[in-house]
This record gives structure tokens, sequence and C-alpha cells, in this order.
């Protein structure tokens, strides 16, 4: 698979003291009953120290987001319906999409929220959009 772009979600879930990650993989293979977690990457906090997480092979199909599964899924633990991502988080996702990006040679044109194509918040009615573009854009320019 030669992914088309990035997708970029939210857990939902609070940022707690065990690596949500894991949990998250043991809902989509048991509850959903998938071959692995539904998402390419993950960025979580664990033990203070922001970490980026790998799901599924970027080669592999994911499954985060009906009829666009041919785009990286990126989570990015936390629920930011209730509060937005702290400025470190922002910062660290930022890096870690442009790493993405770099590798499959795409452009930030084609990073997309999860609820331009399902009727949910995702990544979150707080999740500062334009902000998380632009430093996207920065890293991409400083090879960061």
């Amino acid at each position: 698979m030669k992914a088309k772009g990035i997708i970029i979600h939210h857990s939902l879930t609070r940022d707690g003291k065990t690596v949500d990650w894991d949990g998250i993989k043991r809902y989509h293979m048991q509850e959903n009953k998938w071959i692995d977690i539904g998402y390419h990457a993950g960025v979580e906090r664990i033990g203070g120290v922001l970490t980026t997480l790998t799901g599924r092979p970027i080669n592999q199909l994911g499954a985060h987001c009906v009829s666009y599964n041919d785009h990286i899924g990126i989570c990015i633990v936390g629920n930011f319906d209730i509060a937005p991502p702290d400025d470190e988080m922002l910062d660290f996702a930022a890096i870690t999409v442009a790493g993405y990006l770099r590798l499959l040679s795409l452009g930030v044109e084609t990073i997309h929220r999860h609820n331009e194509y399902a009727k949910k918040s995702c990544p979150g009615k707080l999740f500062p959009w334009s902000r998380f573009i632009e430093l996207v854009r920065m890293h991409l320019e400083k090879g960061a």
C-alpha cells in the first residue's frame, strides 16, 4: 500500500498512568476482532515522557477511518473535547507527523482530521488544528 495521506485521531481517553496504547490495541483486537491496532502510530506521554508508538506497518491498510484506511492513521492519546493538548504534546505530535510526511514523500495538504470523514469530533473540539499544521510545516522545513 502506498499511503495517500495522514489522518489525525484522538483516543477520547484521558492520558493516564498506564500505557493507554496497549489498551487501545487490546480493544481493537479483542472487541473488534482486528488483526492489530487500527492505527499506524500513536503519540502518548508515558511516565512523563512523550513517545511515538508503533502500530500497523505503514505498508499495511489501517482500520481507523472507513473508506480512508489507505491513509496513515495517527492517534494522539487524550480527550481533546475536554481540554486541548499541551504545547509539548502538540509539538511532539507535529514532529511525528512531519517525520511520516518525509518518509512517505507527502505534503502538508495530505493531513486530515478524522472528523472530515466521519461524524465524530476527532481529533477533538479543542484540538488547535491551524496551530498544529503550522508546527508540522515548521518541522518539515527545518528537517526535525
